[in-house]
């Protein structure tokens, strides 16, 4: 088996968390809209599950986690699962979409029919249609609390296999750019993840964040990652020592 380099590990890692945390707001959104109003938005869903010839988020989040986590012959296990229950999410998320479909185009027609009793000849077989339909929104419901229990488990899946990784460039800098999106995802999750990756020195998130500022030449975003650093811990010899490097440099 070849060797991937580390970057490409750490980038695609980074990558697999951001499109977890984006696919997993956009989910929410709707099974929150699905508890309130009994709807889904089929078009949303269908753009974030997308087609084999043009994959939507989901799906180009399952393939990258297949792509990772796959790579060895024995990972570890929390990676193994993590792998899995995205790849879960995804194909029960196709089966949701379809039964969106089937509720969006097949249940007003149903109504139509009811408006229009049926004769008593038909009343027997209209009856079982409309349990049908019934069981097709029990199914609907049945899938967004697998996808809820999915993504919980998968949370933290992703704290054991960051777990100690102080130094990853690609996710420090995704926490730090889109800090609000991965503490709406994470939820109660989200300081047991920070304190999986970084321990008690929170700071080294704001740290190796501008580490990767500087590295993209984003000066003034470095000098704010530092300072946030520094407000957490204010005696941090590498975040004084990069800030003034980066004073003297301008």
């Amino acid at each position: 088996m070849q060797e991937w380099p580390t970057e490409n590990i750490e980038a695609l890692g980074g990558d697999i968390l951001r499109d977890f945390c984006e696919a997993s707001a956009i989910l929410e959104e709707q099974f929150s809209r699905f508890d309130e109003s009994g709807t889904l938005s089929d078009s949303i869903l269908r753009a974030a599950v997308g087609k084999s010839w043009d994959k939507g988020l989901l799906w180009r989040l399952k393939d990258k986690a297949h792509n990772l986590f796959r790579r060895e012959e024995n990972p570890p296990p929390a990676d193994s699962l993590l792998d899995w229950s995205i790849g879960y999410i995804f194909h029960e998320c196709r089966k949701l979409l379809e039964n969106v479909h089937l509720d969006r185009h097949y249940a007003p027609k149903l109504k139509m029919f009811a408006q229009n009793l049926p004769d008593p000849e038909t009343a027997n077989e209209f009856a079982e249609l409309a349990d049908i339909h019934e069981d097709i929104v029990r199914t609907m419901r049945i899938s967004i609390l697998r996808v809820r229990s999915l993504t919980a488990n998968a949370r933290k899946f992703f704290c054991r296999h960051f777990a100690g990784r102080s130094s990853h460039l690609r996710l420090a800098r995704f926490l730090y750019d889109e800090n609000e999106l991965a503490r709406r995802v994470f939820g109660d999750d989200y300081g047991a993840f920070i304190k999986s990756v970084y321990g008690d020195e929170e700071e080294t998130l704001y740290i190796t964040a501008a580490r990767s500022l500087l590295q993209s030449a984003r000066f003034d975003r470095a000098r704010e990652a530092l300072d946030a650093a520094l407000r957490i811990n204010p005696s941090s010899r590498e975040a004084l020592e990069m800030l003034k490097a980066l004073q003297n440099e301008n």
